[in-house]
């Protein structure tokens, strides 16, 4: 394996970088606003900023440290985006629970975990899913098949 710069914390570094100089540039046509009485673009601009801070805090010192070189983990790939694909197409039809945890449970086929560890991971997923987004945001989201 070829030693050569950090790459992995480059490389996360400065997409940190840019999503963060990405926000604060795009919330910077809304009205700022102040401190104490905050405008629709002070939240993404200050947090942009921060999020730009600290992905150069990430990358700069990587720019001199040595690391590995990257190893792409085809495999892992394929399943997460098969999984991501499956959830988009399922969450209507199965409703937000059986469709999460199908879907992690195929983002885990690659790994060696056993199946009673990947079904509790599964479960908790789908309940954290559950409890965020139809029922803490209120998203006009199926919980179950049934309930569409």
């Amino acid at each position: 394996m070829k030693i050569t710069r950090d790459i992995h914390d480059l490389v996360g570094g400065l997409l940190m970088a840019a999503a963060g100089l990405y926000f604060a540039v795009h919330g910077s046509q809304y009205a700022f606003g102040t401190t104490a009485r905050m405008g629709p673009g002070y939240f993404p601009v200050v947090l942009g900023c921060v999020l730009f801070v600290l992905g150069l805090l990430v990358a700069l010192p990587a720019w001199w440290r040595r690391g590995q070189a990257i190893e792409v983990q085809w495999k892992n790939l394929g399943w997460s985006i098969f999984a991501l694909v499956f959830f988009a197409a399922a969450l209507n039809r199965l409703g937000v629970v059986p469709a999460s945890f199908a879907a992690c449970l195929l983002a885990l086929v690659p790994s060696p975990m056993r199946l009673r560890t990947r079904l509790v991971v599964c479960a908790s997923v789908a309940l954290l899913t559950a409890l965020i987004f139809p029922l803490g945001l209120q998203m006009a989201l199926p919980l179950w098949p049934w309930s569409a």
